[in-house]
């Protein structure tokens, strides 16, 4: 079975993101596990893990539309080789912020944008259809085999917030020895790009000195490879990077 474990006091946005769900699954036995009343993200996903029962589970923002045609049986193959499964991350994380780094060490293809567009193309850097070698990656969409996520679980007491859940736990996971991967043939679109307020730089200095990682710069390149007006064109675009993947 497939948990899919979502944070939202938004039920519009929690029955959109569970219909995307619900198409790409299709078959496969599941379950969506929505946690209303959490204190923090750390705090929401332990009570969607505790509730859970899938070997595989799927950790997910509730403002994502799934636009991989064939979800499943690339996530389930990723999954025979890695433990923990993202869409952007990075090989060396220097800073609370995963792209810090910057090229050659960051991957991942992401679109943003509103539903209805326009739509933007964020390429970070393509190497394979999988990536492995991660460190730390984005919460977006994180998928993780259970016997992983049970050892790991979310620093609830630390990160009180919404805010650098991810990166906390992903890097704990590489420092484990687990095998992260980035898939960059799981093409999804993010109807946000996160807020990097007064609250994200007070999780962040949580995650410093937690980590002994540097503070937080703004990457000094363009992050915006391509925009698209069109969903069937952005979505095709997706696809042809992949394509290009070995």
């Amino acid at each position: 079975m497939i948990s899919v474990v979502i944070c939202s006091v938004d039920e519009a946005k929690f029955q959109a993101v569970s219909e995307q769900y619900r198409r790409a699954l299709g078959k496969e036995p599941y379950e969506i596990i929505c946690v209303r009343h959490a204190q923090s993200m750390c705090d929401g996903y332990n009570q969607g893990l505790d509730a859970s029962q899938g070997d595989i589970v799927l950790f997910s923002h509730d403002d994502i539309e799934i636009w991989t045609p064939e979800f499943i049986p690339r996530l389930k193959r990723h999954l025979e080789t890695f433990d923990v499964i993202g869409v952007a991350g990075t090989e060396l994380l220097v800073q609370p912020g995963w792209i810090a780094a910057g090229p050659p060490h960051v991957f991942g293809q992401v679109m943003h944008g509103k539903s209805a567009g326009p739509f933007y193309l964020m390429l970070y850097g393509l190497r394979a259809r999988v990536v492995p070698g991660i460190q730390a990656m984005d919460g977006l969409f994180l998928a993780f085999r259970r016997s992983a996520i049970a050892q790991l679980r979310w620093d609830a007491q630390t990160f009180t917030r919404f805010h650098c859940y991810d990166i906390d736990c992903t890097y704990r996971a590489y420092k484990m020895g687990l095998r992260l991967g980035v898939a960059l043939d799981l093409p999804l679109l993010h109807m946000s790009g996160g807020a990097f307020d007064a609250t994200w730089e007070q999780q962040a200095a949580l995650l410093i000195q937690k980590h002994g990682i540097g503070k937080y710069m703004p990457p000094p390149f363009p992050r915006i490879c391509a925009m698209y007006t069109s969903k069937t064109e952005a979505m095709a675009a997706m696809e042809r990077v992949c394509a290009t993947l070995p």
